[in-house]
């Protein structure tokens, strides 16, 4: 069993795996429904996982108001005590939700780095380690993180606003993938800050040896 519980709606198991990345790699140990084996009896495990967790992070978006499973442990958690909800999309949360804190991860691109996500793990560790011993620094968390998202990191070869060929690499997550690839199909200009993080860049019509080093030494990225 986990510390943590991920509460979130079915069709959003590639953001609530990201989440799950990222928390993992802030020192948390994370329960969330793929920790199900075969074997096990669902509504027991779950109950169990609820029980003896020491929060709960509910995803917020329009599919999970609809479930049943995350309002049910949404509810749990709240009565417990235990509740971190993300509000992750445009959504009207109902009583008793639309009067607890809910942190805003709304316009969250998914960069590790970003304030709103930190104010997440604060939020986590304020529940799982009050003393905060476990913390990391910010530096080194950031790059654990985006080392272990190397599969969501997209290599893209593009013109500048001066009209100069750039190499970038991209930190997608999961959920605005789909319309990041559908961006980069259209021949007008598009910012990729308003997709994801840029972790890398370099000008040339190849990535360079410096930014290969940096990627690297630093992610572990092989170019």
């Amino acid at each position: 069993m986990g510390d943590v519980f991920v509460s979130y709606a079915s069709d959003q198991r590639g953001s609530a795996g990201y989440v799950v990345s990222l928390l993992e790699v802030a020192g948390f140990k994370v329960w969330w429904d793929r920790s199900l084996q075969v074997s096990h009896n669902y509504s027991s495990a779950i109950q169990q996982a609820l029980e003896s967790c020491k929060c709960v992070v509910t995803l917020w978006t329009k599919a999970a108001l609809a479930s049943d499973w995350v309002l049910g442990e949404a509810t749990y958690a709240l009565q417990d005590r235990k509740l971190v909800a993300l509000w992750m999309e445009d959504v009207r949360l109902p009583p008793p939700f639309n009067v607890t804190q809910s942190l805003d991860l709304r316009r969250w691109k998914g960069s590790p780095d970003d304030l709103n996500w930190f104010s997440v793990v604060r939020s986590v560790r304020s529940f799982v380690d009050p003393s905060g011993r476990t913390a990391v620094a910010q530096d080194d968390y950031v790059r654990a993180a985006t080392a272990r998202s190397g599969h969501l990191i997209h290599k893209l070869k593009a013109k500048d606003t001066t009209g100069r060929w750039a190499y970038y690499f991209v930190l997608i997550a999961p959920d605005r993938e789909a319309s990041f690839l559908q961006a980069i199909k259209g021949a007008g200009v598009m910012d990729l800050e308003d997709f994801g993080k840029v972790v890398a860049s370099c000008y040339g019509e190849e990535p360079t040896a410096e930014i290969k080093a940096y990627l690297k030494t630093r992610y572990g990225f092989d170019v």
